[in-house]
């Protein structure tokens, strides 16, 4: 069966596929005095941990192989490949490692998230590493595989996972010669195959990501990119009347200050990308990704793809002129504030849902029925963080830092009113009830210590986004629990859903002050169907996706799958009769106001426990 997803392209965004240049090195093996080598002719870009990483020979053995290689790489240049039991033995006494290059805003618990491992585990194989990494640095990452929804415990058979082939290890074969000859990445060998730590055994049965031959499912026309994608999961839906769905993507793809950009997430990597492209990109992946799995014979969708280039107004209005009488069932973005309100305003006018995938402040629903955003608003926190009060810390000392510059003060007075409401649903412990202290406090905490209790536990709610006053508070909270007198006290802060973006703050101090944070997003890389779609998203695109990729595939099964089931968003989205628990985030869209738009209202509720990010709500 076959699935069909048409691309449409706006006219300022082109996507062109992988150009491959014609490989100038040679598998075949040469003897010179006695040793066996690849010979590796050196092509334009091309660096020592490329080639590294290519054949899998360390860098200190290809530079005592080829001395000149320390005066730097010259094009042409032959450089002379060791072959040896490097490809077959682990790079790392714990297992293979694949090496990570740290991009600009990354900390170690994304890059954790990235390759599903823990930071534990990251921090395990990097004894020397600090906490606070650097943009460009390298850290190693054990390899773990990818978990199989097939858990079968019969050591002889084989089980084969969706979207990868078996392969029967030939003798002199490599890691790399099978890399060439599928025509696939190391990486995505190793992960599969849980980093194949011992190397590869003749006879030994091993799995294959499938490679997907973009060029034979895309055919390019003037503005128009077709595609027939293969089948990747099967889904029932109820019938509707309608049978082809279009939906507008409007995000910052930066065309012109990109030299390329394809469809394979892996092309992310690359330093030519621009930065700010980035969330496009891979949102772009992602949400394509869940429309092929969704898509049926005789239900398709069109994708109309239009780069706004960031906050620019003009582009907008332009891009506006583009979509004017088109038959649109569903628009995706801008990102932008200013430019979203001129679309959304588009789209109640011509009866479009237009949904804001990131951050968007409340107003924008305002005499807007087509408006959507899909990132619950601040102040959902509240319900999560009563709760969590109610359940876990009600005879504890409650305070709550008021913090006379921060936008979000506002908060406590809701969390005070919340809390309030849950005591009296439990009348029978009211009694048993502490009440929320309330505490004025900028940068002087000295104040605070005063108010902490040595019996109880002191819980901290600090509705503050701002950084350097979290800073500030997480130092002082730290050095004075570990003063000999504080030794014995115990501390929880509530926080925001920012403090995850915060790299100053040690994690060591996220655990020591039992940090608890509200979020919209939480991935649990344990759950078999969440396994099930990073498989098949990593065979298809050779890479783990971001969680910003998940973001995509979400908002695509969800708003996809509504449209085939109802054929439209409004209606099932107002009788309150669809709502889903996805990959990254849940969708429970509630209406703002009799004539106004719609707000998801599932949050999580998360706990810092050991380093690592545990669900509670």
């Amino acid at each position: 069966m076959k699935k069909y997803i048409i691309i449409s392209l706006g006219i300022l965004l082109l996507l062109t596929t992988t150009i491959v240049a014609q490989q100038t090195d040679s598998l075949a093996i040469h003897k010179i005095k006695g040793k066996e080598y690849y010979i590796h002719v050196v092509s334009k870009g091309e660096s020592l941990y490329a080639i590294h990483k290519k054949y899998e020979v360390p860098i200190d053995i290809i530079k005592s192989e080829n001395p000149g290689v320390n005066d730097g790489l010259s094009i042409g240049e032959k450089i002379f490949i060791p072959v040896s039991k490097y490809q077959e033995e682990p790079s790392h006494p714990n297992g293979n490692l694949i090496q990570h290059k740290v991009l600009a805003k990354q900390t170690l618990y994304s890059i954790a998230k990235i390759y599903n491992v823990s930071v534990k585990e990251i921090i395990a194989v990097n004894p020397d590493m600090s906490e606070k990494i650097e943009e460009d640095q390298f850290i190693n990452i054990p390899v773990k595989q990818i978990k199989q929804v097939n858990n079968k415990k019969d050591t002889n058979t084989l089980i084969k996972p969706s979207g990868w082939k078996v392969h029967q290890v030939k003798k002199g074969e490599t890691l790399y010669s099978l890399s060439k000859l599928y025509e696939v990445s190391i990486d995505s060998i190793k992960v599969i195959n849980n980093g194949l730590a011992e190397g590869l055994k003749v006879d030994e049965k091993i799995f294959i990501p499938i490679k997907q031959n973009r060029t034979g499912h895309f055919q390019l026309h003037k503005d128009t990119l077709s595609a027939t994608l293969q089948e990747i999961l099967q889904q029932a839906f109820d019938s509707t009347e309608k049978n082809h769905f279009t939906i507008a993507l409007m995000l910052p793809f930066y065309v012109e200050q990109n030299k390329e950009i394809t469809e394979n997430i892996g092309a992310l990597q690359d330093k030519n990308v621009y930065p700010k492209s980035r969330f496009a990109i891979e949102f772009y992946n992602g949400f394509l990704f869940a429309l092929d799995s969704i898509s049926t014979v005789g239900k398709s969708f069109e994708v109309l793809v239009y780069d706004t280039n960031g906050d620019d107004s003009l582009r907008i209005l332009k891009l506006l002129k583009q979509i004017e009488g088109k038959p649109l069932d569903l628009i995706i973005g801008p990102l932008y504030q200013s430019n979203y309100e001129v679309i959304a305003q588009y789209g109640k006018r011509n009866h479009i849902p237009v949904v804001s995938p990131v951050k968007q402040p409340n107003k924008l629903l305002l005499g807007n029925e087509m408006a959507f955003k899909a990132i619950p608003s601040q102040a959902n926190v509240v319900e999560c963080i009563s709760t969590l009060l109610v359940d876990s810390f009600k005879t504890a000392n409650i305070i709550a830092l008021e913090h006379a510059n921060s936008s979000e003060k506002s908060l406590i007075e809701s969390l005070i009113k919340a809390y309030k409401n849950k005591m009296l649903l439990n009348v029978d412990d009211t009694l048993a009830f502490t009440p929320i202290n309330k505490l004025k406090m900028d940068r002087n905490f000295a104040d605070l210590v005063v108010k902490l209790s040595p019996t109880k536990n002191n819980v901290i709610f600090v509705p503050s986004s701002k950084q350097a006053y979290i800073t500030d508070l997480f130092s002082y909270l730290t050095s004075t629990l570990n003063r000999r007198e504080y030794e014995n006290y115990t501390v929880t802060l509530i926080g925001l859903e920012e403090w995850l973006t915060y790299e100053n703050i040690e994690l060591t101090s996220f655990d020591l002050l039992n940090v608890y944070l509200p979020v919209h997003s939480y991935i649990n890389y344990d759950d078999s169907i969440t396994a099930n779609v990073i498989n098949k998203f990593v065979a298809e695109r050779e890479f783990y996706p971001s969680t910003v990729s998940l973001l995509g595939f979400d908002m695509a099964y969800y708003f996809g799958t509504c449209l085939m089931n109802y054929g439209t968003i409004i209606n099932p989205v107002i009788n309150n009769s669809y709502n889903h628990n996805g990959i990254s985030m849940n969708f429970n869209f509630r209406k703002t106001g009799i004539e106004s738009g719609f707000e998801n209202q599932s949050s999580f509720l998360i706990h810092y426990h050991n380093l690592e990010l545990v669900r509670v709500y």
